[in-house]
């Protein structure tokens, strides 16, 4: 089974990718392709597979992500995906990512990023003119990042498994016409992240920051 999905809420699109698409984990070890697929993957990029297969010893930055406790994005999983994308910019509607794993690479997280975070980065940042945001887990310690390509914000949410009771960690997104409200709780830092770099103009940091001066 593969669980990805899309709904619609105000003109705010949501997209839901399943970053366990191709993985190890709960496949059938005898008959299942994209466990078969895992496998070449975690031979080809990890020495440490079977033996060890969660461990990245040895394996230097992003090339770490290639651990048995990941997982991938199918071919059609992306062609789905650049369809939703291209149906969004079609009605108008802004766009929230959201994923188990993080997508955009960060030294904070390079162990935990999807295996081909390239492929979808690059469909991301293809529609950076109407994606908001992409919220990710898995990395407990959470982390930030803005794109400098697209101005695509990309948080890594704390996780509350860090938290002991009775300390609860979660956060609450509030959707604003501008801008995202992260009221954070916990171990969860608040954030805003601003719409500045959707619209039809090029995006980038050098230009916001020229922005905030003038203002």
């Amino acid at each position: 089974l593969v669980a990805y999905r899309s709904y619609v809420h105000n003109q705010i699109r949501f997209i839901v990718l399943d970053t366990y698409d191709i993985a190890l984990m709960k496949r059938c070890e005898t008959s299942s392709r994209k466990r078969k697929i895992a496998s070449e993957i975690l031979s080809t990029n990890n020495h440490n597979y079977p033996h060890n297969e969660n461990s990245p010893e040895g394996l230097e930055g992003i090339q770490k992500r290639f651990v048995a406790f990941n997982g991938g994005i199918d071919k059609p999983q992306l062609a789905w995906l650049k369809h939703t994308l291209e149906e969004a910019r079609t009605f108008n509607e802004k766009v929230v990512v959201m994923s188990h794993q993080p997508i955009m690479p960060d030294p904070s997280f390079e162990v935990c990023l999807i295996w081909n975070y390239q492929d979808v980065l690059d469909i991301l940042r293809e529609y950076g003119d109407i994606v908001i945001a992409s919220f990710a887990g898995h990395a407990h310690r959470g982390g930030y990042k803005r794109d400098e390509q697209s101005g695509i914000h990309f948080r890594v949410i704390e996780a509350v498994l860090e938290n002991p009771d009775p300390h609860k960690t979660y956060a609450i997104v509030d959707v604003l016409d501008d801008r995202l409200v992260l009221h954070g709780y916990g171990n969860c830092e608040s954030a805003v992240y601003d719409f500045s770099h959707l619209g039809g103009e090029q995006w980038s940091p050098k230009k916001r920051v020229s922005e905030s001066l003038a203002s």
